[in-house]
């Protein structure tokens, strides 16, 4: 997390930011930044996602991401004894490219399919008009339902899926300093200049002083990190909602022992910009993606103190080897004959599994409900819940 302050600001956020008073905590300018109804990154009609934009995610690479997740859910729903209702709640669907190959791959599995109850949350309108329009076709037999929260999307509770692709990460996150007084809070300010600029202040609400020490964590005088508030929130009510099944959740991200590590002295909040990082959070608000890594530590805790139980945790190379990507790039070699698309395919799917790619910065956390001794295929290589 830099320091230095926005050149040019923006006369919406500036104008926000003084109607709350001349000062935002990190986690109300990320709101602002990513969600402001009109100025916001995910709000636009300008939203940059996919190999064009500012990030490419997974799904977009290869189909084979969604293919062998729906393999899992498959799984999962054969573990629970095959229900006649199955339901698939996606947090955060992006472009939709998830979702359609999950249902495409559906298709080839008529039980499960007359028993899947897609549902997906999503608060763009223009995000959501983006996976309406890519998923017209895919749907057709099946149709899918769009939410604003998990609340509204589990009604009664829920038997099946709780999954998001890159959603953790997407959440805003308190930002944290260590100073020789203790914890302190990073906020962000309007200079007498007209631009932003960081601060310290007293802790906000639902944050601790000790909460690493408790962790048994000692973090150096000077370091800045985050911790997220809303994807605690968030665990906590997939375990009030989920009856019975499966969380699921691919993202970048540390326990919170390497997440606090002094090496990280900087914490891992980054902006994503035309495909360039930028350490600067109040660089373009409004036209930057601003993301944190995960603690999957404290995910997991937290929705074991609302009745989960974790199940699985690795690696998305690990996790995809377990479901048999290399088998599946082994069958498409042979099926192509002229070698030109198979390549293509190898080299896309290898960046999933490859340590320097994602493999090894991407991980799996799965915690379920309801169910007795799961084993998922997706940890049968390597599970290392046991490191949370």
């Amino acid at each position: 997390m830099a320091t230095e302050g926005c050149t040019e600001t923006p006369a919406w956020i500036a104008a926000a930011i003084q109607e709350l008073g001349g000062g935002v905590s990190g986690e109300r300018f990320m709101e602002l930044a990513l969600y402001h109804p009109v100025h916001g990154y995910y709000q636009k009609k300008g939203v940059s996602l996919g190999r064009e934009g500012d990030f490419v995610t997974a799904p977009i690479l290869t189909s084979l991401f969604g293919e062998l997740l729906c393999l899992q859910m498959i799984e999962i729903w054969e573990t629970m004894g095959a229900p006649a209702r199955f339901v698939l709640i996606e947090m955060g669907p992006g472009t939709g490219h998830l979702a359609e190959d999950i249902i495409r791959t559906s298709q080839k599995f008529p039980r499960f399919l007359e028993a899947l109850d897609y549902r997906l949350v999503e608060t763009s309108p223009v995000l959501r008009e983006m996976q309406q329009h890519r998923l017209q076709k895919t749907t057709a037999p099946l149709g899918c339902h769009w939410y604003a929260s998990l609340q509204e999307a589990a009604g009664d509770g829920v038997e099946g899926v709780l999954f998001g692709n890159e959603f953790l990460d997407a959440l805003p996150v308190r930002w944290l300093e260590m100073t020789s007084e203790g914890l302190r809070e990073v906020g962000v300010v309007v200079s007498r200049s007209g631009t932003l600029a960081l601060t310290t202040m007293p802790l906000g609400s639902g944050l601790d002083p000790n909460y690493f020490k408790r962790l048994g964590l000692e973090l150096p005088v000077g370091m800045r990190t985050e911790v997220c508030l809303r994807g605690r929130e968030w665990m906590r009510l997939a375990g009030r909602v989920l009856r019975r099944g499966v969380v699921l959740m691919v993202d970048y991200g540390y326990t919170d022992r390497d997440y606090y590590a002094p090496e990280r002295c900087q914490g891992t909040l980054v902006g994503h910009f035309r495909h360039q990082r930028v350490d600067d959070p109040l660089a373009h608000p409004g036209e930057m993606d601003l993301t944190a890594h995960v603690d999957f530590s404290a995910m997991a805790r937290a929705g074991c103190a609302a009745g989960l139980t974790v199940c699985g945790y690795t690696t998305q190379g690990w996790f995809f080897m377990g479901l048999g990507l290399l088998e599946r790039l082994q069958g498409v070699a042979r099926s192509q004959r002229d070698g030109g698309l198979g390549r293509a395919i190898r080299q896309s799917a290898l960046r999933l599994i490859l340590p320097e790619e994602m493999g090894e910065r991407f991980k799996v956390l799965a915690l379920c409900a309801g169910l007795k001794n799961v084993e998922l295929s997706g940890y049968r290589l390597k599970n290392q819940r046991d490191e949370l």
